[in-house]
């Protein structure tokens, strides 16, 4: 059976989602997963959501998906044990070598790969999975037949997101580093923990620079004409009966900082469509197409509203930087 699989970017959200047919929730650890602090969790708010999920029997994915330093994997180590000890069902990482270890520490979870992986082909699939991967998710842009293909050559369980973007970016998910290149700062909490502002692969949001305007062009008639090089994703639902039949297990809703709202009336469709798919219904997915440009017009107004503040906290950045470089002695060489 096909499992949704729904955000919980704040404890509301979590609880919206399980009541309104998700079968598991993901949630990410605040400092150790790659979103910003609002849209991730303390470790009493994560216990919570586990305790709420397991008395529906239903499960949590809790997503530690930064890439820890050396130093930072014995604390990376023991939040896994506790949150294994709670009852979470299973994990998302991006670092191999996490997540091997975890693997080896407890071979009964689940571990869902992050998509910091960046995959591309089967053969990074079968790396992750010889590395204690359970579940691999694929890149948006991937098709039915590419899935179809690495299922039947992995057998692996397959996660894809439900949604895409029509013109399928520029960027491959994972592997941008364009945030933590053009600026970032870093501190250490209480425990010790490096957060970087600015790199969401060290556990600090990304600025989203990529929605600010770029001038791209390989001609005079389109040089300069300024785009952004990140297209707005649609959420997506005539697809589905050939995913289910190309072997995906596991449906990812996205939306850890979208409002719960949207992403209760996100996961209440899809609970819908899903259940009449294995009811055995005819339906008529052209019906849907209103209510999913519904739900587009909100996603976008939510993005927008993100991104540009995260855009302004960028401009900050940068602002701040000069101000510090202008401010230091220039040093000269001895003659």
């Amino acid at each position: 059976m096909v499992m949704m699989m729904a955000p919980g970017g704040t404890g509301e959200m979590a609880r919206l989602a399980l009541d309104e047919g998700a079968d598991a929730v993901y949630v990410g650890v605040l400092g150790w997963s790659r979103r910003g602090a609002e849209h991730e969790l303390n470790d009493d708010e994560i216990r919570g959501i586990i305790d709420y999920a397991g008395a529906r029997g239903k499960e949590v994915r809790v997503v530690v998906n930064t890439l820890p330093s050396s130093t930072e994997i014995p604390m990376f180590l023991d939040r896994i044990d506790m949150y294994a000890g709670w009852g979470a069902k299973g994990f998302m990482i991006s670092d191999v070598g996490c997540m091997r270890l975890v693997h080896e520490r407890l071979p009964h979870v689940a571990i869902h790969t992050s998509v910091g992986c960046g995959i591309t082909n089967f053969q990074d699939v079968r790396f992750l999975a010889e590395s204690g991967a359970t579940h691999i998710v694929l890149p948006y842009r991937m098709t039915v037949e590419e899935i179809a293909e690495i299922k039947a050559k992995t057998g692996i369980g397959i996660e894809v997101f439900m949604f895409k973007t029509p013109s399928g970016g520029k960027i491959c998910p994972g592997k941008c580093m364009m945030s933590s290149y053009f600026s970032y700062r870093h501190w250490l909490d209480e425990n010790g923990k490096d957060h970087f502002f600015g790199s969401a692969s060290r556990g600090g949001d990304c600025l989203r620079v990529c929605q600010s305007n770029w001038e791209f062009g390989t001609d005079e008639e389109s040089l300069g004409q300024p785009m952004t090089i990140k297209t707005n994703p649609a959420l997506w639902v005539e697809e589905l009966p050939a995913y289910l039949a190309a072997g995906v297990d596991c449906l990812k809703v996205p939306g850890r900082d979208r409002s719960a709202q949207l992403v209760r009336d996100i996961v209440r469709f899809y609970r819908t469509v899903l259940d009449r798919i294995a009811a055995g219904e005819t339906i008529d997915f052209t019906a849907y197409r209103p209510l999913l440009a519904s739900f587009h017009e909100r996603w976008k107004t939510e993005r927008g509203l993100r991104d540009r503040r995260l855009i302004a906290e960028a401009r900050r950045e940068a602002l701040r930087a000069d101000r510090l470089t202008a401010a230091s002695p220039v040093c000269v060489p001895a003659q």
